[in-house]
Formats: structure tokens, C-alpha cells, sequence
């Protein structure tokens, strides 16, 4: 049974009027009975009807959600589930806006995001920021100004941000090496293969990637190829020999199906453990043939409808204090369940010769970076 202001009133022996006053913040109530009235209502597990509340104010609340470009199956994702759960809200004067803006060249992100903040023209804002301590002066600033921001898919934990919605980078790093041990019990060298750039997201999973050998007593020499996401066959070159040597390789950065290719086309493959992110039509294509042994995954769609859920609920609710951050699931993905991470927008078209042609590519290949 729901519970509503007169049931709370009548507990505590005061009018309805009262306690309707309090639960929707309205002046003229003293301060011991508005502690009474939220108490009580705690007590009692008083829920706010949010269509009433929009009913009484007729205010609509604006939110923007700010996301990277590529990879585009995987933003795409993202942003087609925001638009379908955005529609369950939109009765209660919740508008969602979605931007992409490249995250690859210069600081087009960084520089969109301080704009927005600047603007004050959204009442809530959820960025999937590049790397963390870019961002932290301006999601403060942001918050200071009374706009609540928060984290998606990768998080800036200094700042004083609401909430973050993603997975737990360390974890991902520590599972990719646990991988490549139940692939390959023999390790004398393994290498990691990431971004040159210190980011957040790759420094915490290099941290979790040599924490598995440590904590399990393993000694293999680890090595380090830093690989430009956006030049990788010229990268590579530079790197083939620590390939060639390598018992175990875990990509951290997104491109794991682009490392698979080169491997094919310099003939380079040694029978390595090949680990990595994310799942395309693409990667599975070497996954199928054994070049990838498994790729990490996180459900986009889970990411995005708790996202939209957790900032509709902390602007429409009484969650005005700490928020808990909502980590997602890593799920690994193999030759015999890949099928069922596959998303048939991204299938790959075929030419009339009958050769496949990759979907939501740039450059050479498809450009991963989560």
C-alpha cells in the first residue's frame, strides 16, 4: 500500500496540510516538525509521487548527456537505450539531450563540457569523460553552481561528482591477466599493450593487470607497448618484436580487433594468448578463429538505463545526499558464446565479390577506446 501524506499526518497528529508542506519543500513549517514529518516519513517508507510533484510545479528539468564518438557500436549502444528510457520520464517534464564530441583529437571534449558548465543551461549533466584529472576543476565548478554531474562508462573519483555508472577498471586489468593464466600456464614474458597516454582508465588497469601476478606469486617480465589507438599498424611496427616473443598479450586499450589484424597480416601470431575489450562483428571474426582467445565486456544498455534512471530519480526524488555508484559486470566472451553479444545493427555488409566490409570503422579499422 502506498503511503501518503494524510496517513503520515494522522500518525503524527497534525494536519495533512502540514506534512504536505514539508514532503514538497515548501516554506512556513518550523524545523522540528519538518524533522518529525521526514522521520516519520522514512519510517513509514514514504515514496514521492513524481507525477503529482510535476502536476503542482509544471517544471522541466533538462539533462544532458555527453558522450565520445567512437567506438560507434558501442556509443550507438548507449545512446539509442538513453532515447528508449528517456520516454518513460518525459510525462514528468524530464528532457534528455544527447551529444557526441570526438574524444580522439585535441581537447574538443574538454572544451565542449566547460562551455555547457559555463552556460548553466542544463540542470543535470552525465559526461563519459576521456580521463579523470582533466575534468575534475570543472565537474567542482559545476556542482558548486548547484548543476549535480555525473560519470558514465569512466569516472573522474576526485571530483565531486554525484554518482558513477561503469565498470571497475582495476578489476578489468586484474581479470585480463587472470585470463591469460588459465589460457597459458607458462608465462615468462606477457605484454600490455595500451595507450602512450596516462589516463585514468589505463593506469588502473596496468595497476590491475600486474596486481593478479603479484597477489598469485607469478614472476613473468612484463612488457609495455604503447600503441597510438589512431596509428596502429605504424605503432605496432615498432612493437612486432616484443610480439613475436610474447607468451600472453592483453590489449587495454580499444583496439583489440585492429592488434588481431595486424597479427594476421605480418604473420606474426605464435600461438600468444590475445586478450582484450569489448565485442563487434569485427573481433569475432578472430575470436572465431582462434587469434583472440576472449574479450572483457560490459553490457552498454545496462550502463545507459541506470544512468538516465539514477540522475531522473536524484533530480524528481528526495536523494539530495550521497549517491552509491553503480558498477557494472565484467563478462568474458569466447569462441562458443559470442553470438549472443553481438549486435546485428553492426553485422558486416557484404560486397558482391562476397568479402565482408567492416561496419563503423575510421582509418583503417575500427577505433576503440573504451
Amino acid at each position: 500500500m502506498r503511503v501518503t501524506a494524510k496517513m503520515i499526518a494522522k500518525e503524527l497528529g497534525i494536519s495533512t496540510a502540514t506534512v504536505d508542506r514539508v514532503l514538497n519543500n515548501r516554506k512556513g513549517v518550523a524545523d522540528r516538525t519538518i524533522r518529525k514529518v521526514k522521520e516519520k516519513a522514512d519510517e513509514m517508507g514514504y515514496k514521492p509521487n513524481k507525477a503529482a510533484k510535476f502536476l503542482s510545479t509544471q517544471k522541466t528539468l533538462k539533462v544532458l548527456f555527453l558522450l565520445p564518438v567512437v567506438p560507434y557500436y558501442f556509443w550507438d549502444e548507449i545512446e539509442q537505450e538513453i532515447k528508449n528510457v528517456r520516454q518513460l520520464y518525459e510525462d514528468f517534464g524530464f528532457r534528455v539531450k544527447v551529444k557526441r564530441v570526438d574524444t580522439i583529437q585535441g581537447n574538443d571534449q574538454l572544451k565542449y563540457f566547460k562551455k555547457v558548465v559555463q552556460e548553466e543551461s542544463f540542470d543535470a549533466i552525465v559526461i563519459a569523460p576521456h580521463d579523470a584529472d582533466p575534468f575534475v576543476d570543472i565537474i567542482n565548478k559545476g556542482v558548486e553552481t548547484g548543476i549535480p554531474i555525473f560519470t558514465l562508462n569512466n569516472d573522474v573519483p576526485n571530483s565531486r561528482r554525484k554518482a558513477y555508472v561503469g565498470s571497475d577498471y582495476f578489476d578489468a586489468g586484474y581479470l585480463a591477466a587472470e585470463l591469460i593464466h588459465l589460457c597459458q600456464r607458462k608465462l615468462n614474458t606477457v605484454t600490455l599493450i595500451r595507450e602512450k597516454e596516462d589516463t585514468y582508465q589505463m593506469i588502473y588497469k596496468e595497476k590491475g593487470f600486474r596486481q593478479f601476478f603479484s597477489d598469485h606469486k607469478l614472476n613473468p617480465e612484463i612488457q609495455i607497448a604503447g600503441i597510438d589507438s589512431t596509428k596502429v599498424d605504424k605503432c605496432m611496427d615498432k612493437e612486432i618484436l616484443k610480439i613475436q616473443k610474447t607468451d600472453g598479450i592483453y590489449v587495454a586499450n580499444g583496439i583489440l580487433g585492429e592488434v588481431a589484424d595486424y597479427m594476421r597480416k605480418k604473420d606474426v601470431s605464435n600461438n600468444q594468448v590475445l586478450i582484450g575489450h569489448d565485442i563487434n562483428y569485427f573481433i569475432d571474426s578472430f575470436i572465431q578463429t582462434g587469434t583472440i582467445s576472449a574479450a572483457i565486456c560490459q553490457d552498454p544498455v545496462t550502463q545507459a538505463s541506470v544512468a538516465v534512471k539514477k540522475v531522473f530519480d536524484y533530480l524528481y526524488g528526495d536523494i539530495k545526499g550521497e549517491l552509491t555508484d553503480t558498477i557494472v559486470k565484467l563478462e568474458i566472451v569466447t569462441k562458443s558464446n559470442a553470438k549472443y553479444y553481438l549486435n546485428e545493427k553492426y553485422a558486416p555488409k557484404f560486397n558482391k565479390n562476397k568479402s565482408a566490409v567492416k561496419s563503423g570503422v575510421t582509418g583503417n579499422g575500427v577505433t576503440f577506446i573504451n
